[in-house]
C-alpha cells in the first residue's frame, strides 16, 4: 500500500507557489507515489475521539498552485501514516487547539513536527535554552521594564512572541520620540508578552537561515534585507544569497541538533546573526526552494528519504 500524507497548510490561495517549502515537499511525496492529501485547521475535526479531516487529494495546475482536488473524508488514525503539520504561526488560540486534536493520533502516524513539540516550544524563545548561544534578551509585557532595557542597550528589535515572517517586529531605540507609546503598542498596553532583544549590527547584512533535518545540517543560505529594512525576512523584502557556511555556524548547528532529536523536532530552521541564534522555527520552516535554486540541491528528496526511513521503522 502507499504512504498516505497529509499535509496541514494555511488556505492554498495564501500560499506562493514559487517559493513554498510545503508545495516543494508535496511534489516529491507525489512523485515517489504516495497518496497526497491537503487540509486547513478549519478542515480538522474530532468525533467520538477520531481525528478526522475533510481533505483535498493533492495536484498542482500548470502555474504551480495547488488545484482543488476531490474530498476525502479522513480517518487519520486509519487513513493516514504521514501528517505534516505546516501551518504558517500566528501561534494562536486556533493553533494550539488543533495540537491537542493531533495529539489523539496513534504512535504510528508520523507528525513532522509533532504536536507536542509544536505547542511545547516557542520559536522565539526556544533560543533562550542555550544562554552561551543568544544576545542579551528581554521577554516581558511591562512597558517600563522594556523601556529600561532600551535605555540599557540603545537598540532594541522588539518581537511579538506568536508570529512568524517579521510581522509586527519593530526596532526602537534610546531617545526616540514617542518611544513609551510604541512600548504600550507592542505590548498591547502591557498586556502581550514580548521579547526584546539587543540590536546586532551584523543585521545590515541579513542572518543566515540553516534548515536541520533529524537534528543535522540540510541546507542553509543568507537572507539579505531590502534597503532600508533591518528585517531579512523574505516576505519584508529580503532576498537570498548563497554563501560558505562557517564553523560558529555549524558549532551552533552542533549545540541544538541533539535538542532537537530528543523532542523528536525532525524539520527546522534556526536564524542567526553574528554568530548568535535567534530563532528555532518549528513551525513551518522554509526557505528550501530558495536553497535548491541557489545551489542546485533537491533537498526535498533528503526530508523524504528521512520521513520514508521513520516509517519503516514505526509498528504498522
Amino acid at each position: 500500500m502507499p504512504t498516505t500524507a497529509l499535509f496541514i497548510l494555511d488556505p492554498p490561495e495564501q500560499l506562493d507557489p514559487p517559493t513554498d517549502t510545503s508545495f516543494a515537499i508535496m511534489r516529491e511525496s507525489l512523485r515517489r507515489g504516495q497518496q497526497v492529501f491537503a487540509a486547513t485547521l478549519d478542515d480538522l475535526h474530532l468525533a467520538t475521539g477520531q481525528l478526522q479531516a475533510t481533505a483535498r487529494e493533492a495536484c498542482f495546475a500548470a502555474n504551480g498552485s495547488l488545484a482543488p482536488g476531490p474530498d476525502r473524508r479522513l480517518n487519520l488514525a486509519r487513513d493516514v501514516d504521514l501528517v505534516w503539520m505546516r501551518k504558517d504561526p500566528p501561534v494562536d488560540l486556533a493553533y494550539l487547539h488543533a495540537t491537542y486534536l493531533l495529539d489523539f493520533l496513534p504512535p504510528r502516524v508520523l507528525q513532522i513536527n509533532p504536536a507536542a513539540s509544536l505547542r511545547n516550544h516557542c520559536e522565539k524563545l526556544a533560543p533562550l535554552r542555550f544562554p552561551e548561544l543568544f544576545p542579551p534578551t528581554l521577554v516581558t509585557r511591562s512597558v517600563s521594564e522594556l523601556a529600561a532595557f532600551v535605555a540599557g542597550h540603545g537598540e532594541v528589535v522588539v518581537k511579538p512572541l506568536e508570529e512568524c515572517s517579521g510581522r509586527g517586529i519593530v526596532l526602537l531605540a534610546k531617545g526616540d520620540s514617542g518611544l513609551a507609546k510604541r512600548l504600550a503598542a507592542a505590548t498591547d498596553q502591557g498586556r502581550r508578552f514580548v521579547q526584546g532583544q539587543r540590536y546586532l549590527d551584523g543585521a545590515t547584512e541579513g542572518d543566515i537561515r540553516i534548515l536541520l533535518l533529524g537534528g543535522e545540517i540540510l541546507g542553509w543560505v543568507r537572507r539579505r534585507p531590502a534597503a532600508g529594512e533591518f528585517r531579512s525576512n523574505i516576505n519584508a523584502g529580503g532576498h537570498c544569497e548563497a554563501v560558505p557556511l562557517g564553523a560558529r555556524e555549524r558549532e551552533i548547528c552542533a549545540q541544538v541538533g541533539p535538542w532537537l532529536r530528543q523532542r523528536e523536532i525532525h524539520l527546522a530552521g534556526i536564524d542567526l546573526i553574528d554568530g548568535y541564534l535567534l530563532e528555532i522555527n518549528l513551525t513551518s520552516p522554509s526557505c528550501l526552494r530558495e536553497m535548491n535554486d541557489l545551489n542546485g540541491w533537491r533537498l526535498e528528496e533528503a526530508i523524504l528519504d528521512y520521513a520514508e526511513a521513520r516509517l519503516d521503522q514505526r509498528d504498522p
